[in-house]
């Protein structure tokens, strides 16, 4: 039953690696960019989150969820608009906007810290202390919060991009940016929308994963995992980023019962590299992408 235990915690890690790897995948997708600053949004994400629940300590779940999620979404559309789409439209090579995203990943970092301090802080909600016993076995409650809301958004998200206009417009501005053009749809409105939708679930990520672990400055450092997880299913793919987000939270998990706990980032980063070897472009197709 230990190893049932194992298995679920790395399950719910895993689905938050997955949630910040679909935003790698969305952005990449638009813009063919690699955004170093998705695991900072995330931060940002669960301060907002925080602060809410400061704010408003007797909200719901939901509502506070919903406005952090709001707020990243803003946070994300303004750094598209007023950082990248000026350096894409100077035609700045691919190194310049990497390291556009690494330098903004920076001041969201040092900007968190200089709003919320550097002391790690906890959640102020149930959820932080919520026990719920598995065969005399504790298994935190936000686990399977976890564990239920990601099918959810993954269906939400299907849906999004499937069944609505600006869903099916942001796929084609991705995959034809002349001929989605010449049905009105402007690329650069479809990049807006995939940062601001991107950011969002970042945040969402973050609120969920805050009552397990301390929200800090330096909690952004994630968004190296889940950006190994998003390369493990191929970057672009929304359910490669998933699966991917599954198998370093899995990995690493159980991996730590036959190591130690020390070396669960090491076990990570071992799992990407041998699968990048047996399977250099991702375990998806790059056609899988929703």
């Amino acid at each position: 039953m230990n190893l049932a235990i194992q298995i679920l915690s790395g399950l719910a890690v895993g689905c938050i690696y997955g949630l910040v790897a679909l935003g790698f995948s969305m952005i990449f997708r638009a813009m063919g960019l690699v955004n170093f600053a998705q695991g900072d949004i995330m931060m940002v994400g669960a301060f907002l989150g925080y602060t809410a629940f400061l704010v408003l300590p007797d909200a719901p779940f939901l509502l506070v969820l919903l406005i952090a999620m709001a707020g990243a979404a803003l946070l994300g559309a303004v750094i598209e608009r007023l950082a990248f789409r000026p350096a894409v439209q100077r035609k700045a090579d691919q190194i310049y906007l990497v390291l556009l995203t690494l330098g903004i990943g920076m001041v969201l970092s040092n900007g968190a810290r200089l709003l919320w301090g550097a002391d790690p802080v906890v959640y102020p909600t149930p959820l932080t202390h919520e026990v719920i016993m598995v065969a005399s076995y504790p298994l935190p409650a936000v686990y399977l919060y976890i564990l239920a809301i990601m099918p959810v958004l993954l269906v939400a998200l299907h849906l999004f991009f499937r069944r609505t206009w600006l869903g099916l417009a942001m796929r084609g501005a991705a995959d034809d940016p002349a001929t989605a053009a010449t049905f009105g749809v402007s690329s650069a409105a479809a990049a807006t929308w995939a940062f601001a939708i991107a950011s969002a679930v970042g945040a969402l990520a973050g609120v969920l994963y805050a009552p397990i672990t301390y929200v800090s400055f330096d909690m952004g450092i994630v968004g190296v995992k889940a950006f190994a997880a998003a390369v493990i299913g191929t970057l672009g793919s929304i359910p490669g980023a998933v699966v991917g987000g599954l198998i370093i939270g899995l990995g690493e998990t159980i991996g730590a019962q036959f190591l130690a706990t020390e070396y669960q980032d090491s076990i990570a980063f071992l799992i990407m590299i041998a699968i990048l070897l047996v399977k250099p472009t991702g375990l998806f197709p790059s056609g899988a992408r929703t």
